[in-house]
């Protein structure tokens, strides 16, 4: 039976489930499910209307994903489309919870067809806020069960931008810049035809919007699928389990990206994968 550090919150009926469920993939699922049934259902806040939104998909070694950039007057969002799509059902009713678990079992992700795979990426437990009238980006992580939050002032990146490379994306014709941001070379693609000085992650300060980037080559690309200004949700802050987050410093943070983990309910060590942000 796995410890009380993991299993105080949890009602009789889930820790005897968990008792009989003792798979690694089975046991991480039933954390979040277990977590789901004792909690309290989520509420989310509007911000404020979208007057623009972009879709990426996203291209890593192992996995695949897709992020959603939300952008408003004052205010932009960038969340990955699968994994809010989970926290939603979750914290829906049984139903959709056992929507989640079937997909879940359904994955494998050692499978040569990517798309049977999990989706997943570096960032796909981050939502990000960027807040134009305090100059703020803010960062939502839930990873690992540890829901931690920092704030820093919305980074800039210095741009080398290459007018006579094009490229065009969505229709759209699109020039080349490259920058070093936190550890990493990050190549992309952005189009005037969007004066919107916005992309993917962090990414912003260029003449338009990027519809591609690339970091370190192959470490993770993203690129825009489509581009909606019309039948948009609004800006939103989703808090699908209505969790408390845990304030820390963006190095603090960092740190803690980068410990090696004990995965739950055994005693196997594993590395820290790599992640987007170096330094």
């Amino acid at each position: 039976m796995p410890s009380n550090r993991y299993t105080g919150g949890l009602c009789s009926i889930c820790k005897s489930v968990l008792m009989v469920f003792c798979g690694m993939k089975r046991c991480y699922l039933l954390v979040i499910v277990c977590t789901v049934i004792s909690g309290v259902f989520a509420q989310n806040r509007t911000i404020e209307p979208a007057i623009l939104e972009v879709c990426y998909e996203s291209w890593e070694e192992a996995h695949d994903d897709a992020y959603i950039l939300r952008v408003g007057k004052t205010t932009n969002q960038f969340f990955s489309v699968y994994r809010n799509r989970t926290d939603s059902l979750l914290n829906t009713n049984e139903t959709t919870l056992n929507m989640v678990w079937q997909e879940f079992q359904e994955t494998d992700d050692k499978s040569a067809d990517r798309s049977k795979r999990l989706k997943s990426s570096t960032i796909n437990r981050e939502l990000l806020y960027q807040d134009l009238t305090t100059g703020k980006l803010s960062l939502y992580s839930n990873y690992a069960s540890a829901y931690n939050t920092y704030e820093e002032d919305i980074p800039t990146q210095e741009w080398t931008i290459d007018t006579d490379s094009t490229m065009t994306i969505l229709g759209m014709e699109c020039h080349y810049a490259k920058t070093k941001f936190r550890g990493r070379e990050w190549k992309v693609w952005f189009t005037e035809e969007i004066p919107v000085s916005l992309g993917p992650w962090k990414l912003n300060g260029l003449p338009g919007l990027i519809l591609k980037a690339t970091a370190d080559d192959d470490f993770i690309k993203l690129t825009a699928v489509s581009v909606k200004t019309e039948g948009i949700d609004p800006v939103t802050f989703y808090n699908w389990g209505k969790n408390n987050y845990y304030k820390m410093t963006r190095e603090k943070f960092l740190k803690y990206k980068n410990r090696p983990r004990t995965i739950p309910y055994s005693d196997k060590v594993i590395s820290a994968k790599p992640y987007i942000e170096l330094e």
